[in-house]
């Protein structure tokens, strides 16, 4: 009995590094992506719920990044606990599980979709969007800021 629990931990324990290396490396990609396309790193690529919507909106555009976040929304399920009462907040089961095999290959399609984009715009740097800010637009910002702040 203790070889099965013992086994059971080692896969759990399995399971959960291979969850947070995949999801540090999908953070990673999102931040490099955001820099090759904005010219600036963000936070967003950390956080959970933004970091699926920043995906859709550098792979394709904000409408597919709120897209991608609601069908993840939609195809989970929400308790929220007040005392004794408890409010339940989810659609039926086949619509969920419909939902969320909808979300899981749009999901993966669009991270395929996400480094194909990214290797042209590392490959091709003259064709690119990058909004890279010149010595003079920062002065610019600087004295627009410090102005602004002395008042």
């Amino acid at each position: 009995m203790e070889e099965m629990s013992g086994f059971l931990l080692f896969f759990i324990i399995v399971i959960i590094l291979i969850f947070v290396i995949c999801y540090a490396a999908l953070a990673i990609f999102l931040n490099n992506f955001n820099k090759k396309m904005y010219g600036e790193s963000t936070v967003m690529a950390w956080i959970p719920f933004a970091n699926i919507y920043l995906l859709g909106k550098l792979t394709f555009n904000k409408d597919a990044g709120y897209g991608l976040t609601a069908l993840l929304v939609l195809s989970g399920t929400i308790k929220l606990t007040f005392d004794r009462t408890t409010i339940v907040l989810s659609l039926p089961n086949i619509l969920q599980m419909i939902l969320g095999a909808v979300f899981a290959g749009t999901l993966i399609a669009t991270i395929i979709f996400g480094v194909r984009k990214y290797g042209r715009i590392k490959n091709n740097p003259s064709n690119n969007n990058e909004k890279v800010k010149t010595n003079e637009e920062i002065e610019k910002i600087s004295k627009e800021n410090d102005a602004f702040f002395d008042n």
